[in-house]
């Protein structure tokens, strides 16, 4: 059976399909108003918020999920972005749109580099003990759906609907952590109503959202990654027996890390001078002061 799986065909027709519609997008909007571009991206926004719902009509859904409210809730970060978007998209404040842009592509672009529930057996904090095929219909919806998330950012930058500052870089890092403390707090919920058992509660090995309560055992390529940065005490969680933790806290300094980098990265891409200005600045108050006159 065809599966997804890192670097193989159906992984780049994946890849090339997304180029294609970003061409596709591209074409179609070169010639349109700004008015209508920005309704346009609207739209797509609602049709994403509307998969997102609906999903839970899907058969892996239905055969699998006891409580399908819980998978249209915040669940990880991409279900919030696909939730929040349609709403945020007319918010004016720029952090909120600098998070709007940089999480929407960066999510999008990571999705498609590692598509883990694309090439993964788990579903649901369960191991269904069998890979999807990989035009499954989940894997389609996964696919498109991250992609839209990627895109209306995407166009919101080419077509200048927005403005990034390296001034304000520094607050997407933690507008990030913000979002993984409500990640956290919709577990909290969820589970008080009864909607998760208890006893997952905590266990990277079930319902483990964004990672907030560790990595699970098949990652551990991404745990190295992530925990080269994470202090001690936040690897253990004195409310889980297993091996799990520190809910949220433990994912600060990578976040801090990563995030920052991601954002520099996206400075760098749309506003380049002001960025290298600024970082030139820096270096040159973090050199050490001539002295006045050199000793004979």
């Amino acid at each position: 059976m065809p599966t997804v799986q890192f670097g193989n065909l159906y992984y780049m027709i994946y890849i090339f399909a997304a180029f294609i519609l970003i061409f596709i997008s591209l074409r179609f909007l070169k010639y349109k108003s700004q008015k209508f571009r920005y309704w346009f991206l609207f739209g797509v926004l609602v049709l994403n918020f509307l998969i997102h719902i609906f999903k839970i009509f899907l058969p892996i859904y239905q055969d699998n999920v006891t409580y399908l409210i819980t998978k249209v809730s915040f669940e990880n970060v991409c279900a919030v972005s696909a939730i929040t978007f349609p709403f945020l998209y007319f918010v004016k404040n720029k952090t909120v749109k600098d998070y709007m842009i940089m999480v929407g592509i960066a999510s999008g672009i990571i999705t498609f580099i590692f598509p883990v529930d694309a090439m993964s057996t788990w579903f649901n904090g369960q191991d269904l003990g069998v890979y999807r095929h990989a035009f499954n219909i989940e894997n389609i919806r996964f696919y498109f759906s991250h992609f839209l998330i990627f895109l209306v950012p995407f166009l919101m930058m080419h077509y200048n609907m927005h403005e990034l500052s390296v001034r304000r870089a520094y607050k997407a890092p933690l507008f990030l952590i913000f979002i993984l403390i409500i990640i956290f707090i919709n577990e909290l919920i969820i589970t008080l109503f009864g909607w998760v058992p208890k006893s997952e509660l905590f266990d990277p090995s079930k319902r483990n959202p964004s990672f907030i309560f560790g990595v699970r055992g098949d990652l551990s390529g991404l745990g190295t990654m992530l925990r080269v940065f994470v202090p001690g005490i936040f690897l253990v969680n004195p409310w889980f027996a297993g091996d799990a933790f520190m809910p949220v806290l433990w994912l600060v300094f990578p976040a801090i890390f990563y995030g920052g980098l991601i954002a520099l990265t996206f400075m760098l891409i749309y506003d380049t001078e002001e960025t290298l200005y600024f970082l030139k600045l820096k270096m040159r108050l973090a050199q050490p002061e001539e002295t006045e006159e050199v000793k004979r």
